[in-house]
């Protein structure tokens, strides 16, 4: 299991972290959770710290924690984001959309996603110190990795090269690890929080990842590793412009 947990933290963050990884990667999922914890504690001790130092610039402190946490992910779920914006926007077809993710260049379409999300997410995060609530900024990261778990133990891979596809060595008993997972994490969000934060945190990122994997799978009969960096920045706007519309 140990193994498990830190490959899951060396894919999803560019911590040097030694050792080696999990023979079976399928197993790691069910720990993308808490590597979303691990961000969310990094926000909440710069949040104290800017607190505690009588730093009170908000939009400031929005855009330089959202700033580290792209940077300790490597930029890698905006980065799929603005991928899966090009080749949804410029391919027509399956064959098309998955030469265009495999373009390493950036167009229009992924330049406007990638800006649209993070001004949405920097402007939330804003909105939530203000109002002395980073909490749910918290969760919005630990669903939205959380939801890349399901998408990737859920829906096929649209081409066996993905760097999903590893992963995606599906059974019962990871599936069922995730639902777990989900849960647990949807209780620790009542524990710590408040009720309509886990309902708010765990159906809307549920409910934007669903529908992706839809759209995802009408269009190219799959997933690869771009849609799921798109799902976690999807999910984790999702729990963010939600809690916003329930004044959390």
């Amino acid at each position: 299991m140990l193994r498990s947990i830190l490959t899951a933290f060396r894919t999803l963050t560019i911590l040097p972290i030694p050792g080696k990884d999990a023979e079976n990667l399928s197993l790691t999922l069910c720990f993308f959770p808490l590597v979303g914890a691990l961000l969310g504690v990094f926000v909440l001790i710069l949040y104290q710290a800017a607190a505690a130092v009588g730093f009170q610039h908000p939009p400031v402190l929005a855009i330089l924690s959202l700033a580290a946490i792209t940077w300790l992910t490597g930029g890698l779920h905006i980065d799929g984001m603005g991928d899966v914006a090009d080749a949804f926007g410029g391919g027509r077809t399956k064959e098309r959309v998955l030469q265009i993710l495999k373009d390493p260049r950036m167009g229009s379409f992924g330049v406007c996603a990638i800006v649209f999300a993070i001004l949405t997410k920097a402007w939330c995060w804003q909105f939530y110190f203000e109002k002395g609530n980073p909490w749910i900024v918290f969760w919005s990261l630990v669903f939205s990795r959380s939801m890349q778990g399901f998408l990737i133990a859920f829906v096929p891979n649209a081409r066996t090269d993905s760097i999903a596809a590893p992963f995606g060595l599906r059974s019962r008993f990871v599936r069922f690890s995730l639902i777990v997972s989900y849960v647990m994490a949807g209780f620790a969000a009542f524990w710590l929080s408040s009720v309509n934060t886990a309902m708010v945190s765990a159906g809307f990122s549920l409910a934007a990842t669903v529908l992706f994997g839809l759209y995802c799978r009408r269009r190219i009969q799959g997933i690869t590793g771009d849609c799921v960096g798109a799902t976690n920045e999807i999910a984790e706007i999702s729990v963010l412009v939600g809690g916003m519309i329930f004044q959390i």
